[in-house]
């Protein structure tokens, strides 16, 4: 399995938390010093967002697809919310580089809020699948797969939708297991769903925490806590080979999901309760103390020093767990 680094396991580090703020951090880590620590760790693989890329002129990306090639690194790029000419730019600089996928999103929402779409989801789901019928035949062209996520808003049915939709091989879904959570769907069951159709994997752990409203979900290292790994791989044989994975230790803020509210579920379509009681069940037996501080420490507001060290003991632990499984060897 080709186990590779996201560049969000930093995003403290690499200046995509704290911008526009006086907490960015001071000297944000470049591409060159995120290939390192990917080699460095015996990974296979880095994913970056386009900002991180200092131009798209044809002798930059060169120069980096050499330095990738030298670390021994595949590229997966990351643009943003689905738009044409911007993909239409992203695209042929993402294979320039070598990479065979591009994430996207199909909306900025967050925690499941699809209450909030201007216009209602189904109408969003059709205008992005438009999108993606649009930009398909340019995909096809560089080779390179668009792989859409789900963000935080998408459900299992919904990728489906988008995959079988605008059809070809070069239409795809980057997978981030856990964040099935934030739209009430235990994340085993959305794997086993899409796996087929699935080209970028995330790789994240979670813990979970009570609220009035729902539940908080708030990142730790991989193996420290409540996602099965051992299941999740099993789930991949088969398939492992067609798809990169990314340990992406996201996000620095805590993930509120209000499903216990009437507003929340205005957004989704009626659902019947027995699929959601998987996901009340992990919660109920995975729960953290209702007086434990949940905050991460760029929510308690810690200095530089100590949310870089957060980042730099997850990615070190997360290796470490990686490697006693055996998904990664040891060097």
């Amino acid at each position: 399995m080709r186990i590779g680094l996201s560049a969000l396991s930093f995003s403290y580090r690499c200046g995509l938390v704290g911008r526009g703020t006086d907490r960015l951090v001071t000297q944000p880590l470049s591409i060159e010093e995120l290939l390192t620590l990917a080699s460095r760790a015996g990974l296979h693989g880095v994913e970056f967002p386009f900002v991180m890329l200092t131009s798209l002129e044809p002798d930059y990306l060169s120069h980096l697809r050499t330095r990738l090639a030298a670390h021994g690194l595949t590229p997966v790029l990351d643009s943003d919310v689905i738009n044409i000419p911007t993909l239409e730019q992203h695209i042929p600089a993402a294979a320039s580089l070598g990479a065979r996928v591009v994430r996207v999103l199909l909306s900025d929402i967050l925690e499941g809020g699809r209450a909030q779409t201007q216009g209602g989801w189904a109408a969003r789901l059709d205008e992005m699948i438009a999108r993606l019928r649009h930009l398909r035949p340019l995909a096809e062209h560089h080779g390179v797969c668009i792989a859409v996520e789900n963000h935080q808003d998408a459900t299992a049915e919904d990728l489906l939708q988008i995959c079988t939709s605008v059809g070809g091989e070069c239409i795809g879904v980057s997978l981030d297991p856990i964040n099935a959570l934030t739209v009430a769907e235990e994340p085993l069951q959305v794997v086993k769903k899409v796996v087929p159709y699935i080209c970028n994997l995330h790789l994240a752990d979670f813990l979970v925490y009570p609220s009035e409203e729902g539940y908080r979900l708030v990142r730790c290292a991989l193996g420290e806590g409540c996602f099965n790994f051992r299941a999740l791989f099993a789930l991949l044989e088969g398939f492992s080979d067609s798809m990169f994975c990314q340990i992406e230790l996201v996000s620095h803020s805590h993930r509120h999901v209000r499903l216990l509210t009437d507003d929340w579920w205005e957004g989704y379509g009626p659902r019947d309760i027995r699929t959601v009681l998987p996901v009340l069940r992990l919660m109920a037996q995975n729960i953290q103390p209702t007086d434990e501080d949940w905050r991460t420490p760029w929510e308690r507001g810690a200095n530089e020093a100590a949310v870089a060290l957060y980042e730099d003991q997850h990615f070190a632990s997360s290796v470490a767990y990686l490697r006693s499984l055996g998904i990664l060897s040891r060097i």
